[in-house]
């Protein structure tokens, strides 16, 4: 059998196509370096190794936030270890593979997670590894959560409250928000030189698809898309990282708007710290937490106050807001018990709900026209300061919150036309 032989124009094609792979081998080498400095998001990376939490939908995770590289923006949140999800399932796996593989190290990694587990509580003390047996229809473990780039569009925000960070926590970030305010000029350099990169690295970027597209046209259509294939993979991943408008905000207050996880179109203010292609960071934030209570014969319901979002690795407590107080026959009070002020937004009864929506300092009541006695579920807000990380996709920095001080002289004799 007599093989083909390729014909003058065909093998110029291969000839060509060959040049322009070997060209773009250098362009590709350089791309892949000065994209590797961005194969983590950097507003991503300030979270990197801190506990925060995850609104993914209508549920909360809350754990360590762990990036990989050329994650795309996405992370995994490893959960604490006394909020490990079904802890006995993780034992009688291991269990299980010991007994059928007879691999020590199973065993061994048994034993030391009962007693972990025991001395925290999140298993009874009398059970043993022989009373342990795999069961296939029990719930199995969860020790993390993976978030994945795919999966931002149901990403809400990622949150770090304030009252949960330890004290070298925050003094570690007071020392940053200090950095951020009066950068020091070895700051002010590096800042520049990221962004220097991040321009270089969007442009080659876009030189490199326009001259694909350019040059493969004429190709044979195989080797077309191995061409296009080869530079989708070796960029993929690497999107703007230098926006002016909010670089020169960086460090300053800002009031950004998005639709909050309860469907409420929101306004909210905070420092802005970082922001990148798929994120925006913003820190001393009042975020406002949807709460839900009950009271029965006018004793609030045990297990209550509680956040109406479902919350994975933490056992999210919450102290006491409200009180409720006897007015007359048909009435009754509710009042700010706590030390901060609050929102009440709705109280349901039995015949119906009311419509609220008054802000209660500490102290204050407001009055609502059904029986002390009452079965009532009141749905209220409440303010925690917090260092939140919000999609770009759903935030939209409206403007500053403060004038740049070297404006504001200017600004102060500004004058006002009249018409």
């Amino acid at each position: 059998m007599v093989e083909s032989i390729p014909l003058p124009g065909e093998l110029t094609n291969l000839i060509y196509a060959l040049g322009y792979i070997l060209a773009i081998g250098a362009a590709l080498s350089l791309l892949y370096g000065i994209s590797e400095w961005f194969s983590r998001d950097r507003v991503l990376k300030l979270f990197e190794g801190k506990r925060a939490f995850v609104i993914l939908g209508s549920e909360a995770y809350y754990g360590r936030i762990v990036v990989p590289s050329r994650s795309g923006g996405g992370f995994e949140i490893y959960f604490p270890p006394e909020n490990i999800e079904n802890p006995l399932s993780l034992i009688a796996f291991l269990v299980e593979n010991y007994r059928e593989a007879g691999e020590r190290k199973f065993l061994e990694e048994a034993e030391r997670l009962l007693r972990d587990f025991k001395a925290k509580g999140l298993v009874p003390g009398e059970i043993e590894l022989d009373n342990i047996r795999a069961n296939p229809w029990s719930s199995p473990s969860l020790v993390s959560r993976k978030v994945y780039s795919n999966e931002l569009g149901n990403l809400h925000a990622i949150i770090m409250f304030r009252d949960f960070l330890e004290e070298n926590e925050r003094r570690k970030r007071w020392r940053e928000l200090r950095a951020i305010y009066h950068p020091s000029m070895s700051r002010v350099i590096a800042r520049k030189v990221y962004n220097a990169l991040a321009f270089v690295k969007d442009k080659l970027a876009s030189t490199l698809t326009r001259t694909t597209s350019a040059i493969a046209a004429p190709l044979v259509p195989e080797i077309r898309e191995g061409i296009v294939a080869l530079e989708k993979k070796a960029i993929s991943g690497v999107g703007a990282t230098y926006d002016p408008l909010l670089e020169n905000s960086i460090g300053r207050l800002v009031t950004v708007e998005l639709v909050d996880i309860d469907g409420e179109r929101k306004r909210y203010q905070g420092i802005l710290r970082e922001y990148s292609n798929n994120y925006i960071l913003v820190y001393d934030v009042d975020y406002r937490i949807q709460v839900v209570t009950k009271f029965k014969n006018g004793r609030e319901e045990k297990g209550y106050p509680k956040p109406t979002l479902a919350f994975h690795g933490f056992s999210f407590e919450l102290s006491r807001h409200l009180e409720l107080e006897k007015l007359g026959e048909r009435g009754a009070l509710l009042r700010n018990v706590s030390e901060a002020p609050l929102k009440v937004e709705v109280v349901k009864h039995g015949d119906g709900e009311l419509k609220i929506g008054k802000v209660l300092q500490p102290g204050e009541a407001v009055e609502i026209s059904v029986p002390f006695y009452s079965e009532l579920t009141v749905e209220y807000e409440v303010s925690k300061e917090a260092d939140i990380m919000w999609p770009r996709s759903k935030v939209k920095v409206m403007g500053l919150g403060d004038y740049p001080p070297h404006l504001l002289s200017e600004v102060l004799v500004m004058k006002i036309p009249r018409l």
